[in-house]
């Protein structure tokens, strides 16, 4: 008799199930008819799921009204198709890379890719005035004036900010800052400082404040087979578009721009075959998904802050090496170091592919500024722009840590104890993922003894050889992909 395997099963009939014999899916056979399903309605949506809608409303209407009376064409500078490349190129690392990485959540994938692409789209339109207030308040020159003029490079901008928000959602998924830099002067053309650094710790701060995870939900989050696959789509997309985050605002300077991308491009040669000669050494001589998944895009990581210095084609990959290594390391023990002494449960791991590679790019910049101090866009020499790098590193882990803690405390705070709130799963909030977990694909006792489990690598119910005189066999239900 033919047995599924149980590691690429799914779908689980529930013991209560009051249907005899198959369950009848022929009235909710639409993609489109989920939120028609039967049951009690209290039982398919958390109580705060009206008022997260009226809230998304608000938050729109107020953008738009912000949008009509702050905003105006831009018709001083002019257009180059190129910039349009370069929020592309972007665009595809945060819908596609950062969505599809996190995917290895067994029963959050809808909920990695959704909500991926609200935060983004809300993440976005926010930046945009926020940048603009900041500049005012501070004196700038330079797109600070009101109306604020919208170019596709405010766009990129914006980007930016949303590529902090993803790092900081991957360590509470499923569960749940220029200023600074223009002050100190300190170099960071990549976002080593000001995008990964503080994301990562921003979220690893926020995760502390929500203290450790449910217990009784927590193997919502184990990774299955297909589960990893996608996670590795998102890799290779990252892997793919990094280069163009990286050299985004140099786009007007082609020199810097091609030092930008030949040195990304090294660290991340060097990352890559870092991790994969870590991961065995460190894992009983076989891989581990997670490693390549992840501690691959280090280099790309750490090589932000240095990335259009001088820094040599050897020590663009001599970074990226110690970049993946320590990544590596993280996964391997500082993850459960967090977990067991500080209560730190940090979903995807930002803290080892953002956050140590970050502080490693942080401190190298400081060694690679001294090697090219003459570079004509650094203003402060040898010593004095080491020491700003350096003073920047430690602002950023301050800053991220302190804002991450107080955003994840009022977030605890204003949670109540009544909430009918799953971690780690998708039906929470998507009907998609109620609707797979609900479906009882055939009879418990239709089989001889094999489990009615929905196999990701046939996308169907796992049939024996024959069933049980008399038992009625259920039609073929989608696949879920989460």
């Amino acid at each position: 008799m033919f047995k599924p395997n149980l590691r690429f099963a799914r779908s689980r009939a529930k013991e209560d199930d009051e249907s005899d014999g198959a369950l009848d899916i022929s009235t909710h056979s639409s993609r489109y008819s989920r939120s028609a399903l039967p049951g009690n309605e209290k039982d398919y949506r958390v109580p705060y799921m009206k008022y997260m809608s009226k809230v998304l409303f608000v938050f729109q209407l107020v953008l738009i009204f912000l949008f009509i009376f702050g905003t105006k064409y831009n018709e001083e500078e002019a257009y180059s198709p190129d910039e349009y490349m370069i929020y592309r190129d972007i665009m595809m690392m945060l819908l596609i890379g950062f969505g599809y990485l996190m995917t290895f959540l067994r029963k959050y994938g809808l909920g990695a890719v959704g909500f991926t692409m609200l935060l983004t789209a809300l993440g976005m339109q926010l930046s945009i005035f926020m940048e603009l207030f900041v500049r005012r308040m501070y004196g700038s020159e330079h797109h600070s004036h009101f109306p604020l003029p919208v170019t596709v490079f405010t766009l990129i901008d914006s980007e930016f900010f949303a590529a902090a928000l993803m790092i900081s959602y991957g360590a509470v998924i499923g569960r749940a800052v220029m200023v600074v830099f223009g002050f100190l002067g300190a170099e960071d053309v990549g976002g080593t400082l000001t995008i990964h650094l503080f994301g990562a710790y921003f979220g690893v701060s926020l995760a502390k404040a929500l203290g450790p995870e449910d217990l009784e939900t927590a193997s919502n989050a184990d990774a299955r087979r297909f589960s990893d696959l996608m996670s590795l789509i998102g890799t290779s997309v990252l892997w793919v578009f990094w280069p163009s985050f990286v050299g985004a605002t140099e786009t007007s300077i082609p020199e810097n721009e091609e030092r930008c991308v030949l040195n990304c491009i090294l660290a991340l040669l060097g990352s890559t075959v870092a991790t994969f000669a870590a991961s065995a050494f460190l894992g009983n001589s076989k891989f581990d998904v997670v490693h390549i998944a992840n501690s691959s895009l280090a280099g790309g990581v750490a090589v932000g802050s240095s990335a259009r210095l001088n820094m040599n084609p050897g020590g663009a990959v001599l970074l990226g090496f110690l970049a993946g290594s320590v990544s590596v390391f993280g996964y391997f023990s500082v993850t459960s170091f967090l977990k067991n002494r500080f209560d730190i449960c940090d979903t995807c791991g930002v803290h080892n592919l953002h956050g140590l590679p970050a502080v490693l790019g942080g401190l190298a910049s400081a060694v690679f500024v001294s090697l090219d101090s003459d570079a004509e866009f650094l203003t402060y020499g040898k010593p004095g722009q080491a020491w700003r790098q350096l003073a920047a590193t430690a602002a950023t882990i301050g800053l991220a840590c302190a804002s991450g803690y107080f955003t994840g405390f009022m977030l605890r705070w204003t949670k109540r104890d009544d909430d009918d709130f799953f971690e780690y799963d998708d039906s929470v909030f998507w009907w998609e993922g109620e609707f797979y977990e609900n479906v009882n694909t055939v009879d418990e006792e239709g089989y001889d003894g094999t489990s009615h489990e929905l196999s990701l690598s046939a996308g169907k119910a796992f049939p024996p050889d024959k069933p049980k005189e008399g038992a009625t066999v259920a039609p073929d239900v989608p696949l879920e992909t989460a």
